[in-house]
C-alpha cells in the first residue's frame, strides 16, 4: 500500500484586537532589527502560509529582521553583514517575533547561577525557564471547507511543538511542556473527520509533559495551519489535504 507522502506545516497566525508594535533595535546594527522568536516556528520560502518550509527557528532564537511587507519579515542570521533580501533565510510572520529579549537569557547573563549541592526530588519536574500552562479544553470540528480542526484553550499564549510521522499510519504530534492542568474529557476521542480519524491525549504528571496525537487517514498529502486567537487564548490547528501526487 502506498504511504502518505508529505505533511507540511505553515507558520502560526495570531489574531488580536490589539495592534502589536515592535520596539527599536535591541542590538546595535546598521540595518534591520534584532528580534526573538516567541516559540519554535518555521521559516517560509514566501510571504504566505501555504509556502514551502525552508527551515525552523528555536524558541527565543535571535534573528535579524527586515523588509517587512504584508505582515511578514525577511529574516537573516544575526551576524549577517549585507542588506540583501535575496540572501534572507526566508520569511516569518511578524507576530511570531518580539523585540523583547528573553528573560531567561537576560537573567543568565546578569546573574551567576546558584548551585544546589543536593536537588530537592520532592519538587515537581517543571522547568524554571518556561512558565507553566494550563489546558482548559480540547475540542474538534470536522469538515469546515475541506479541513478538520482542533481547538485547544490555554490560560495564556502558548504554541505547542508540532511534528509529523509519515507512512502507513500518518500522525501529527503536538507536544506541550510545563503543563499543570490538563482538562481533556477523554484520552481517546473518536471523531468523524474527513482527515482525522481519532485524537489521543495524555499528560505525564511526573514530567509535566502532555502530548496530543492526531491519527490521520492514509493515502493523502497533508499540510497543517496553526493559528492563535490572543483574546481567547485559543490555539487552533487546521488539517488540510491535497490531491495525492501520482508516482512517475
Amino acid at each position: 500500500m502506498a504511504a502518505m507522502k508529505t505533511i507540511r506545516m505553515v507558520p502560526l497566525i495570531l489574531f488580536s484586537a490589539i495592534a502589536v508594535c515592535f520596539a527599536a533595535v535591541c542590538i546595535a546594527a546598521d540595518w534591520g532589527t534584532i528580534l526573538y522568536t516567541r516559540s519554535e516556528t518555521v521559516i517560509s520560502e514566501k510571504r504566505t502560509v501555504k509556502s514551502r518550509i525552508k527551515g525552523h527557528l528555536k524558541e527565543n532564537q535571535a534573528v535579524r529582521a527586515d523588509f517587512l511587507k504584508d505582515h511578514w519579515y525577511a529574516v537573516f542570521p544575526v551576524n549577517a553583514g549585507q542588506r540583501n533580501e535575496k540572501k534572507a533565510l526566508g520569511y516569518v510572520y511578524k507576530e511570531r517575533l518580539t523585540a523583547q529579549k528573553p528573560e531567561a537569557a537576560t537573567a543568565a547573563a546578569e546573574t551567576p547561577k546558584k548551585r544546589e549541592p543536593f536537588p530537592d526530588k520532592t519538587k515537581p519536574a517543571v522547568s524554571d525557564q518556561k512558565p507553566v500552562i494550563a489546558v482548559k479544553s480540547l475540542r474538534f470540528k470536522a469538515r469546515d471547507n475541506g479541513r478538520d480542526s482542533i481547538f485547544i484553550e490555554f490560560d495564556r499564549f502558548y504554541a505547542p511543538s508540532i511534528t509529523s510521522i509519515e507512512g502507513d499510519k500518518p500522525r501529527i504530534v503536538l507536544d506541550l511542556e510545563n503543563v499543570t492542568s490538563f482538562r481533556v474529557e477523554k484520552n481517546l476521542i473518536q471523531v468523524d473527520g474527513e482527515h482525522i480519524r481519532q485524537i489521543r491525549a495524555a499528560l505525564d504528571r511526573k514530567t509535566r509533559k502532555a502530548r496530543i496525537v492526531l491519527d490521520l487517514e492514509p493515502l493523502k498529502d497533508y499540510y497543517v495551519q496553526p493559528e492563535f486567537a490572543r483574546k481567547e487564548n485559543l490555539y487552533s490547528l487546521h488539517v488540510l489535504a491535497e490531491d495525492k501526487k501520482k508516482e512517475p
